[in-house]
């Protein structure tokens, strides 16, 4: 059994603790034994925890000097700090003139990231003149301006314990090969607005990176992706997200095996596409002879006979071969388009993916829906293969 205990600061903050009653069986005689009656007696790993939920600012502002037993808890080794900075925080000068925080602080940060993950923030300045003691640094997130990527590029290398990386800027040949070259990063997520610079997809450079995540924005040629891919050789889960722009099937870094994927288990993709090429997937299982978990969302925005072809004759085969499937498509086709001949055709399409479901039995369902606006028509499919 316990009992709870509310213990409060001032006239609005308080928290409440479980209080347990431990008894003792001794020669059928028990023991009550009561434990953390007092604010003083709460064990260390239990302030630690609640320390542990806290941010960096808040939790020094709120505890430091607060009384010795406190001050020894913030000072230990077993702690660790959770930072979020803004543009607000501090001065960026200061960072250059003046101690921010202690180097027993600074070292046992864990985790750096924006108030704010859309705007900009200080981030950059403060790692530019703390890198070198952010020796337990293991999360980094930041939103980077073209003129802060040199620095960033300077600082990851002098990070030995970074591990999850997420970056949001316009990318260049120096920020991807300093990604790519930092060997403590497993998991990493990038969101590209257009490259303005060429890059080039050749280098020796091979990544430790095992979780990818990517938001493109344009990608000519796909050099940015045909870089980064080709030197991931240990990825084993990768997400591509391009929803704002209509992705070239012509150009699909699927068609030719221009990188390997070895350990590649696991790939979602949400794209917007304006044709439909035959060849769209047709080395992905050379590409990524391991896959087994398949997402595939797609927006095609204008609806042919020859995409319905194009899925059930030549995209089905390889997706049939995929362990775990999750396909969903979004068609839209115009009411001008429709008539009878073109109807027949999507009706017989409909009835071919439909019986699918005869087919496989409970391993794999297919569903068919229908809206109908002014105008136009949105037909949904989904595929799922378990």
């Amino acid at each position: 059994m316990y009992h709870r205990i509310v213990i409060n600061y001032g006239y609005s903050h308080h928290f409440s603790l479980d209080c347990f009653v431990c008894y003792n069986y001794k020669n059928d005689f028990s023991t009550v034994i009561k434990m953390c009656t007092t604010f003083e007696q709460l064990p260390v790993e239990l302030w630690i925890s609640i320390f542990s939920y806290l941010e960096a600012h808040e939790l020094l502002q709120a505890f430091s000097n607060l009384n010795h037993h406190i001050n020894q808890i913030l000072t230990s080794n077993y702690l660790v700090f959770h930072v979020r900075l803004g543009k607000t925080n501090h001065n960026p000068l200061d960072y250059s003139t003046q101690s921010y925080w202690s180097d027993s602080i600074l070292n046992r940060i864990v985790s750096l990231q924006p108030i704010d993950s859309h705007k900009t923030s200080h981030i950059p300045e403060f790692l530019r003149w703390h890198c070198t003691k952010l020796i337990q640094l293991k999360f980094l997130k930041v939103k980077l301006r073209g003129r802060e990527i040199p620095a960033i590029c300077y600082v990851l290398p002098q990070l030995p314990s970074l591990e999850y990386l997420s970056i949001d800027c316009v990318p260049n040949q120096m920020l991807l090969d300093a990604v790519l070259s930092t060997s403590s990063i497993r998991i990493c997520h990038v969101n590209f607005l257009r490259v303005l610079t060429s890059i080039n997809s050749k280098s020796k450079i091979m990544s430790n990176i095992e979780r990818f995540s990517i938001t493109l924005r344009d990608d000519e040629q796909n050099s940015l992706m045909n870089l980064l891919l080709s030197h991931m050789p240990k990825l084993q889960r990768l997400e591509i997200h391009s929803p704002e722009i209509y992705f070239d099937n012509r150009q699909s870094p699927f068609a030719k095996p221009t990188f390997l994927l070895p350990q590649l288990q696991r790939i979602k993709i949400n794209w917007s596409l304006m044709y439909c090429d035959p060849n769209f997937f047709e080395n992905l299982h050379k590409i990524m002879p391991n896959l087994h978990y398949f997402h595939l969302n797609i927006n095609y925005n204008y609806l042919t006979e020859d995409f319905f072809e194009n899925l059930i004759c030549h995209w089905w085969s390889i997706i049939e071969q995929i362990s775990h499937v999750n396909l969903s498509i979004n068609c839209q086709r115009t009411q001008m388009t429709i008539d009878n001949n073109t109807q027949t055709n999507v009706d017989r399409f409909q009835s071919i993916l439909l019986a699918m479901n005869e087919k496989y039995q409970r391993s794999l369902k297919v569903n068919w829906f229908e809206k109908i606006f002014i105008g136009y028509e949105i037909i949904t499919i989904s595929i799922c293969k378990s």
